[in-house]
């Protein structure tokens, strides 16, 4: 997965030269890992280095958890053994930390109407490929793969995994349909934002940021001014704005990652629109500022799936209200909540006001 680190790496720079570049002098403490399969990064305002550095390592314990619970590819964590034991009809007793997450998921799934489905990874699957470049030189899916790549789909299609499948008896988990593969991907990161805030709380840390992979949450502010970050366009390499006034929110960006520029020009995107089984193709990007980042990256999944047409929708639906998304040929929407938030950068057009 080297290109998605990167590419999460890129974007978190850029975030992050914004918001805390370079101010260790001037009272900001900084800790970077790299957790879930990205860049992230604590910043805590107040505290003396050795009060701050033992505050951030609390919090590096918390993500690294969260790392072996729930992330999709690490291959001996806790989900990939359940994925295994669902595959073969198969329960599995799990930790509280899963079981949390598997709670969580179900929730925001019905609240989706489906379109956020955790339980379709196996969809996913099918459109995942490793490469040593960014882009790949040639498409993954030349014409005889692709076809049998599309029966696949098809036979999942007949009988869609739904988070509904699973069958929940204390920590007890089994499920209805053998097709459920259970994939966090960006809702992982959305609870460790969460988390990790709330932990700092709890141990007295008043003013702070996390940044995982470009999405940040806050708590109070970043010395004599709150905390703000920069908006990036859709490839993520370039600024087209920021919003300020950040306290005690959280602003999370989605990217439907461009997974390859094959020959015959054909984009496969990471996000896969459970319904069909194809990755999305219209959005190619979606920030939500919400005050809850678990609720904020579900939403901005969600806004992706439902495409152009029906975004506001989905998003009045999930409680998302402060939005950006920018389609693939850059055009930008904005919600009035986000548009009245945001400071653009001179020359940015192509900006439409979601009604």
């Amino acid at each position: 997965m080297k290109h998605k680190i990167a590419f999460g790496s890129l974007l978190a720079a850029i975030v992050l030269f914004l918001v805390a570049s370079c101010e260790r002098n001037g009272g900001v403490f900084e800790d970077k890992l790299n957790v879930l399969g990205t860049f992230a990064q604590i910043s805590i305002v107040g505290l003396s280095p050795e009060q701050a550095k033992e505050a951030a390592v609390t919090v590096e314990k918390d993500l690294q958890a969260l790392d072996y619970i729930g992330y999709t590819f690490e291959t001996e964590g806790e989900l990939q053994q359940l994925n295994k034991a669902l595959a073969q009809g198969k329960s599995m007793t799990v930790s509280d930390g899963l079981l949390e997450l598997i709670a969580e998921a179900s929730k925001l799934f019905n609240l989706s109407g489906g379109l956020f489905n955790p339980a379709a990874g196996e969809l996913t699957a099918f459109w995942e490929f490793h490469c040593d470049k960014d882009d790949c030189e040639q498409s993954p899916y030349p014409t005889e793969v692709r076809r049998l790549v599309d029966e696949q789909v098809a036979k999942i299609i007949t009988r869609p995994p739904s988070m509904d499948d699973l069958i929940i008896k204390g920590n007890r988990i089994s499920s209805r349909n053998r097709q459920v593969k259970l994939e966090f991907g960006d809702m992982i990161r959305g609870l460790a934002l969460d988390k990790g805030i709330e932990h700092l709380g709890e141990i007295g840390v008043a003013n702070a940021m996390i940044d995982i992979g470009g999405s940040v949450r806050t708590r109070g502010t970043r010395g004599d001014h709150d905390w703000w970050i920069g908006l990036a366009d859709a490839t993520g390499k370039h600024l087209i704005g920021s919003i300020e006034n950040i306290d005690d929110q959280a602003v999370v960006t989605v990217r439907a990652f461009d997974k390859s520029f094959g020959k015959d020009g054909t984009v496969y995107r990471h996000i896969v629109d459970p319904r069909v089984g194809t990755p999305v193709s219209d959005i190619q990007s979606v920030v939500v500022m919400h005050e809850n980042a678990l609720i904020a990256n579900a939403s901005a999944v969600t806004i992706l799936v439902a495409g152009v047409t029906d975004w506001k929708t989905v998003a009045d639906r999930m409680g998302a209200h402060k939005i950006l998304l920018i389609t693939k040929d850059g055009t930008i929407y904005t919600s009035l909540a986000m548009e009245n938030i945001i400071h653009w950068k001179p020359g940015i057009d192509h900006q439409y006001l979601a009604p």
